[in-house]
């Protein structure tokens, strides 16, 4: 998050006003927001069974990335009054409609992670 006062977030404002797609990269970027966007295309989780699908995650980036997710409405968070129970995290409407996107992106990445560098002639 950069601040609103910063030539940076301005600059960020700009270009979001140019390129609707630097605008979506921009909301989707962030090491693990896609990865925990997947975990809960397939099942609503709790913040402890994310934690737990994605090891590697710090308990700190992941609240981070959780609440992120909650301020641009991909996510949100249920919270049971009946019970103590952490609360649940389920995608939005907002966030359910990246669902062809992000399965695009994963196509295009299964099919081109492993390609050799093109060899450029000049």
């Amino acid at each position: 998050m950069r601040k609103s006062s910063s030539t940076n977030y301005e600059n960020e404002q700009v270009l979001h006003d140019f390129c609707d797609a630097a605008f979506a990269l921009s909301v989707l970027s962030g090491r693990w927001k896609l990865t925990i966007l997947v975990k809960l295309m397939k099942q609503d989780l709790r913040f402890g069974e994310i934690k737990l699908m994605i090891p590697e995650i710090t308990e700190r980036i992941l609240a981070l990335q959780l609440k992120n997710l909650e301020q641009d409405q991909l996510i949100f968070k249920i919270q049971h009054t009946s019970d103590k129970k952490a609360p649940i995290y389920r995608l939005s409407l907002k966030g359910k409609s990246l669902e062809p996107v992000i399965n695009s992106l994963a196509k295009w990445g299964e099919k081109y992670k492993q390609c050799p560098p093109e060899r450029v002639i000049t």
